[in-house]
């Protein structure tokens, strides 16, 4: 069981991808234009006004993504999956419509709190405009998945995607729109992207929902709403105590530090879009403990493994993707790697809770994570300025998944090996600690390169991964193409 739930997994995972990239897609195609043509100053306004269009995402979905989830494979209520779709999507589109007209008629206000500048408020009522179809374009992602009707997913993301580069081409390479051309072509590209998911999939909305459901849905996603405000706190919130200690000079390199280490999103979402539906859908079966606590020590070892990459090898990636004025938002990645692989983590580490449905427990542990991440910001920020934010950020994160996991335990024990977790943990620190101390040099290069090659066979060394998992290893390495007649079902 366990090899085809894995198959499964790189499977759905291989899918979903595209559908689940389109963010990081999206900034590594942009990135090279942003910092030739806005000046790092722009690039700070950009990020924050982003920042704050995540967090209205947050509130617009309230909760109800992973409400979905937890109802739609409930045994109890497998017999009306389709009354649970609709009636989610009328859920989210009547809360968002009422946040939207909210943040609207408050835009001045919010506008001088998140940039602490009153002259583009007017960009801000173009994203709450855009909150609703935000919420419409994530939730038929999540039913797409969930159903797994992956070109309809794909075709979305594509849809989006062309459009978010071609506005932002026409409005800040030929227009020269600067900063505000970012934000409209943004919310452009989401409205459109929006009105698409739903072109491919009316009878979802347009069929009539069932309003018991559709309170016991948000009933459900509530208590996930300050998750999700949590979440956000500890994503983005150091960027509102940056602006007011350091200038819009240095917040635009933390934002590039920022942007550079979400390329491992490329890993880590499409894992989780695949993740949850998998895993809840194998509840009941006598090997699904054990099926997860494997998934949780093979995720962790490739998680950090590809984050050793990026922190090694930072310096050159960034003169690549960026001009040598960013290339100072390389000392900060090997902290910022825990943002996306402890999201992974977290979902791996509370599948239990999620299971016996106990959402409002995945609540408070990431506010107390948040809580943390925010006492940090306060005491690092202002005496250490962007180092403050990054090891606050590293922090709060880490104590995300390490939080949900005690709790979990205690509610739904799983077989979790965590004597490896740990050993992973402290070889990508040592692997990483060598690799600031040889420095970013050309000279440096190939002793980067040696540290990450000896990577895997630490693990080894130290029994993270057992011998029949080792000769497999080798094998693949020798012969990779097994690899693709596995997935294929040929092996």
């Amino acid at each position: 069981m366990f090899r085809a739930i894995v198959r499964q997994l790189i499977r759905h995972t291989a899918g979903y991808g595209f559908n689940t990239l389109v963010g990081p897609i999206f900034t590594i195609l942009l990135t090279p234009i942003y910092t030739r043509i806005l000046t790092k100053a722009d690039y700070g306004t950009v990020d924050t006004l982003l920042v704050l269009n995540s967090l209205l995402a947050q509130l617009g979905n309230v909760g109800l993504r992973s409400a979905l989830v937890t109802f739609y494979y409930h045994p109890k209520h497998s017999h009306e999956q389709d009354q649970i779709v609709t009636s989610t999507l009328w859920a989210g589109v009547i809360w968002s419509l009422l946040l939207a007209t909210l943040t609207f008629l408050s835009a001045a206000p919010l506008t001088k709190i998140s940039l602490n500048r009153t002259d583009v408020t007017w960009l801000v009522c173009w994203i709450a405009i855009s909150l609703p179809f935000n919420t419409l374009y994530s939730l038929q992602t999540a039913i797409f998945q969930l159903r797994f009707a992956i070109w309809r997913a794909n075709l979305t993301a594509l849809i989006y995607i062309l459009i978010s580069v071609s506005t932002n081409i026409l409005l800040i390479v030929v227009l020269g729109w600067g900063s505000s051309g970012v934000i409209i072509a943004s919310t452009t590209a989401i409205i459109i992207g929006g009105l698409a998911s739903i072109a491919l999939a009316p009878k979802n909305l347009f069929s009539l929902p069932k309003i018991s459901l559709m309170w016991n849905l948000v009933q459900t996603g509530i208590p996930l709403v300050p998750a999700g405000i949590a979440i956000w706190v500890l994503a983005y919130q150091d960027r509102l105590f940056l602006v007011r200690f350091v200038s819009l000079s240095e917040l635009g390199i933390y934002a590039i530090a920022n942007k550079l280490v979400s390329m491992l999103t490329l890993l880590v979402e499409p894992f989780k879009a695949a993740w949850n539906p998998l895993a809840l859908s194998i509840q009941q079966q006598k090997e699904a403990p054990r099926t997860y606590a494997k998934i949780l020590t093979y995720f962790s070892a490739g998680g950090l493994g590809i984050g050793l990459a990026l922190s090694l090898f930072a310096y050159e990636i960034l003169l690549i993707f960026t001009t040598k004025e960013y290339v100072e938002a390389a000392n900060y990645v090997w902290l910022l790697v825990l943002m996306p692989l402890t999201s992974g983590l977290h979902s791996l580490v509370g599948i239990g809770l999620l299971i016996d449905k106990r959402t409002g427990q995945l609540g408070w542990t990431i506010a107390v994570a948040a809580i943390i991440n925010t006492a940090l910001n306060f005491l690092l920020i202002p005496p250490f300025g962007v180092w403050g934010a990054a090891i606050a950020t590293a922090f709060g994160y880490f104590a995300t998944p390490l939080l949900t996991a005690f709790v979990a335990q205690h509610y739904h024990p799983l077989p979790f090996a965590w004597g490896k977790i740990f050993i992973i943990f402290g070889v990508y620190g040592f692997l990483v600690i060598l690799g600031l101390i040889v420095g970013h040099t050309s000279a440096s290069l190939v002793w980067r390169a040696l540290l990450l090659l000896v990577y895997l066979p630490l693990l080894g060394f130290f029994g993270v991964f057992e011998a029949r998992e080792i000769q497999l290893l080798e094998q693949v390495m020798r012969q990779p193409k097994l690899v693709f007649q596995w997935l294929a079902g040929r092996k």
